[in-house]
């Protein structure tokens, strides 16, 4: 059985990303306003077994109540079954993936990439039109989440702008330089390009760096409200990005692993909107993340 009056875990690679500090500081801030004591732990890379190591840890403290574990891939399999047999639960945001993927002990809490995606491909469309031409699609790397995007993106958008050929996805990776150089070759090896979408929250820098380099104007879409990602946005330097849940699925995940620690039913999926964010919403989601920051400062 868990701990009594134990720690909640927040486990995550890339630990010191901003979007990633975001949800931390999300989770924690749930955390708090329930009473909840909470750590976050993980590597700062996006190293898989350096995550698994980080949620061996935390299973041989033997301190944990509850586990809010940021998945997004089938290797955590094994680790949470470890979770599952010391009867601790697991909260699994932001990944939408099929019920009886994972062991009995987890929920999810995030958006469907399905319909984001889909939203993402009729903006695009609206402000192209009619025109002939490539859209550019890539993606952090290769997930269940971000493949979903990639698919349903490119199956949007030969029924709603048939005239728009979507390029098969490439991986731009989490590195500033790199995934600029990869979107400017993109650009430079398809001279018909009109739009860009990236499923990753970099991916508002990536496609604005190189429309800058190249001199291309694009109809460039990405992910996250971040300030960054915003302020490209209010400049013009990029279309829009999309709202994904991430404050509002980190901070119903303590809520979440609270309810199930008291043995409430709780659904094994919690859906969240994720609007996509042009120019004209920008401003409340800049007040939003001033909010989010301040709680961060606490």
């Amino acid at each position: 059985a868990p701990a009594e009056g134990g720690v909640y875990y927040w486990i995550q690679p890339v630990k010191g990303h901003p979007v990633h500090q975001l949800t931390q500081a999300a989770f924690l801030t749930g955390c708090k306003e329930l009473g909840m004591e909470c750590q976050v732990v993980g590597p700062d890379e996006g190293d898989v077994q350096k995550t698994i190591a980080a949620a061996e840890q935390v299973l041989a403290k033997g301190d944990a109540a509850g586990v809010s574990f940021w998945t997004g891939t089938p290797a955590y399999a094994e680790v949470i079954k470890k979770m599952e047999a010391a009867g601790i639960p697991v909260v699994a945001p932001h990944f939408k993936v099929d019920e009886g993927t994972w062991p009995a002990n987890v929920v999810i809490v995030g958006t469907d990439p399905a319909v984001y995606a889909a939203e993402a491909a009729k903006a695009i469309c609206e402000v192209v039109g009619d025109k002939d031409g490539s859209v550019a699609l890539t993606q952090g790397s290769f997930n269940t989440t971000e493949n979903l995007v990639s698919e349903t993106f490119t199956a949007t958008m030969a029924e709603v702008c048939p005239k728009l050929k979507v390029l098969a996805p490439e991986e731009e990776g989490f590195d500033p330089p790199k995934a600029i150089a990869k979107a400017v070759a993109i650009i430079q090896a398809n001279p018909d390009i009109v739009a860009a979408l990236s499923t990753t929250g970099g991916g508002p820098t990536t496609w604005a760096g190189a429309q800058q380099e190249t001199g291309v104007e694009l109809v460039a879409i990405g992910m996250d409200y971040t300030r960054v990602n915003l302020d490209l946005v209010k400049n013009g330097e990029i279309y829009a990005v999309v709202g994904q849940p991430l404050w509002d699925e980190s901070y119903e995940a303590a809520k979440l692993l609270d309810a199930m620690v008291k043995g409430e039913e709780v659904a094994y999926w919690t859906e969240m909107p994720a609007p996509i964010i042009t120019a004209a919403e920008v401003d409340q989601y800049i007040t939003m993340l001033d909010t989010a920051e301040a709680m961060m400062k606490q």
